[in-house]
């Protein structure tokens, strides 16, 4: 028992930089060994047949398997052009597929790193960084197909980032382009990580009472440059698409998720062969119709047959939503591997009192972590359900969960003195 309190005692006293080297290189060992034991088939994937397409004919087009449809908007741009620039230098499918799984390896690897300095940042101390660091590497898993692992841990670093540079009162303009263009890309990585980012500044502004005419400054430069790539992008889409849109998918998303065969997760309308019948990635009916109508007219078009099934179905669209919302927060063995589905659920349940007890001691950042977990999640309620949507904002529980066993371990400790 003593020295569990010494080694506990020696944790209090630690700062970020003596544990983050070591949870770094667990993550990274944890990842490689996950990759033994799952080996993903990124045949079919949108983004890769996106990055293939653009690393064979320079066109960022084709995004579906069932059939080519031409350019698109269905999916974020930054991690396709990623994946082709593996696919560009390393010519040999195992080589990009090896170095794929690798970058998502260290991805989460930098992930573990960095929230012990996110939970000194938060709370002042690193016990419940370092604790949701190790929830982490049960839930994480190698991504080489999407963008969640790169979505997470830019999200952590541009919270440190800005926390860190706001109140400097010196290169304050490049500063806050730096940080807008940090903010740009991770935009472009994954557009919902607006939901995010977006509350953190308000957060900082309302927090650290800033008035000072360097840190309005820096939000004002940030915001401007931030919106200079998803400009940038949107200007693209209307010249390919005709209209000033950043994503073409919400209608054909909506259309696969609610309909009279629709389930709760992707994995069960893959296996039903609902998603199939509905969604133009697996369906030839569906892409060629797409193609012939434009991903802007086809998605209004699915947008309003959704809006009507919903009209004519709501007590069916009311059990789908209930089940999807308890999955997103619980989810159910097949929506990934049950290892990492079990571990979110974990982590879900170590946030709930971890959040009550936050509220009771009043952390400052107690209203940013509760704002971003109820308003992030609202898209999500209403499509099939698929782990990899939970991963940006897993870390905002897993604070929590840290500060909740930090708690414990602080009761166990004072139970264990003599």
């Amino acid at each position: 028992m003593r020295f569990v309190s010494r080694r506990y005692a020696e944790l209090v006293a630690a700062t970020p930089n003596d544990i983050s080297p070591l949870l770094f290189l667990v993550a990274g060992l944890v990842g490689i060994l996950q990759t033994h034991y799952e080996v993903v088939d990124w045949r079919g994937y949108e983004m890769v047949s996106l990055a293939r397409n653009l690393a064979d004919h320079g066109a960022f087009a084709n995004p579906f398997f069932a059939a080519n449809t031409g350019p698109t908007a269905a999916n974020p741009p930054l991690y396709p052009l990623g994946l082709a620039f593996l696919m560009k230098l390393l010519k040999l499918p195992p080589l990009i597929y090896g170095a794929a799984v690798l970058g998502s390896i260290m991805a989460n690897a930098i992930t573990a790193a960095l929230l012990p300095y996110v939970s000194f940042l938060f709370f002042g101390e690193v016990i419940s960084g370092a604790s949701a660091s190790v929830l982490w590497l049960g839930a994480m898993q190698p991504l080489p197909v999407w963008d969640a692992s790169y979505t997470v841990a830019g999200l952590l670093l541009f919270c440190l980032l800005t926390a860190s540079d706001i109140n400097k009162s010196k290169h304050v303009v490049r500063l806050g382009a730096l940080a807008g263009i940090v903010a740009g890309l991770l935009f472009l990585l994954n557009p919902s990580s607006l939901l995010v980012f977006l509350p953190w500044l308000f957060y900082l502004c309302i927090r650290r009472r800033v008035h000072a005419p360097h840190a309005l400054k820096y939000c004002f430069v940030l915001l401007v440059a931030l919106c200079i790539l998803p400009i940038a992008w949107a200007a693209r889409n209307y010249r390919q698409l005709g209209a000033f849109v950043v994503r073409t998918n919400l209608g054909m998303t909506l259309y696969a998720s609610n309909n009279d065969c629709a389930q709760s997760t992707l994995r069960q309308e893959l296996s039903s062969g609902c998603y199939k019948a509905h969604h133009p990635n697996l369906n030839v009916r569906e892409a060629e119709l797409l193609r012939r109508l434009g991903e802007v007219r086809y998605d209004h078009m699915r947008i309003a047959d959704t809006k009507d099934w919903i009209f004519s179905n709501p007590g069916r669209f009311l059990r789908l939503t209930l089940t999807r919302i308890r999955d997103f927060w619980f989810p159910p063995a097949e929506v990934g591997s049950w290892y990492h589905a079990h571990f979110i659920s974990i982590i879900t349940a170590l946030s709930l009192p971890g959040l009550i007890l936050m509220g009771y001691r009043r952390e400052p950042v107690t209203p940013f972590v509760l704002g971003v977990l109820l308003l992030y999640p609202l898209m999500y309620y209403i499509v099939v359900t698929d782990i990899r949507y939970r991963f940006p904002i897993l870390w905002l529980s897993l604070l929590p969960a840290g500060y909740c066993v930090r708690q414990l371990l602080e009761v166990s400790k004072k139970w264990g003195t003599p």
